[in-house]
């Protein structure tokens, strides 16, 4: 029998609620159930509905499978189509899904520099190994989400090591009263000391 639990992935943008769409408030407020981990949750305290706290993803596919809800909104932070949770959804779970955009850390952080970045690359070090060396090369502007082992500092650092200069940015904590957003070169953020929570954004010389 076909499950009829309506998905919809709803981005939240970068965390606070000025930032996320009219669009993903009116889902969140429909939805028979809000599911998603506890970070993202706090970023919606003010959202009076059913709320699923999960631990792991396969609380979401056991969730999903149970059928007990006719709608359930899995909320991601940025946009869920960027390397985000709509890829597992769709390819474990179901590929009938809705989703609703949200801002990315990328967007923002680019707003906050009035920094345009239409030829800009955007990548991921997150969890995973790109040619960071060769596309900063390759790119004048690029941006990286990055994680604790290849942190803003690390990345520089390498950077340094094979002289290539221009100016670095770095965006933490994005759109909450406690943001930060360091504005430099490379050589400073090699010796800074920076969350492994943060956009990295590189401008070559």
């Amino acid at each position: 029998m076909k499950n009829k639990t309506t998905l919809y992935v709803i981005g939240l943008g970068p965390g606070h609620r000025d930032y996320i769409l009219p669009k993903a408030m009116k889902c969140l407020t429909n939805v028979s159930a809000i599911v998603g981990f506890s970070r993202a949750m706090e970023s919606i305290d003010f959202i009076d509905n059913n709320k699923i706290i999960i631990k792991s993803l396969k609380d979401l596919k056991d969730l999903y499978e149970n059928g007990e809800y006719e709608s359930l909104g899995i909320i991601a932070s940025g946009d869920p189509c960027y390397y985000g949770i709509t890829n597992y959804i769709k390819s474990t779970i179901s590929k009938d899904v809705k989703v609703v955009p949200g801002i990315s850390s990328f967007q923002y952080l680019a707003s906050k520099l009035a920094l345009p970045w239409q030829n800009a690359y955007v990548g991921s070090m997150h969890g995973r190994e790109e040619d960071f060396l060769d596309i900063v090369k390759e790119h004048k502007l690029s941006f990286w989400l990055v994680d604790n082992k290849f942190t803003p500092q690390t990345l520089c650092k390498s950077l340094v090591e094979n002289n290539i200069r221009g100016k670095a940015y770095v965006g933490a904590n994005l759109s909450y009263e406690y943001e930060q957003i360091f504005k430099g070169n490379i050589e400073e953020v090699a010796k800074g000391e920076f969350s492994h929570l943060s956009v990295l954004v590189i401008e070559r010389d």
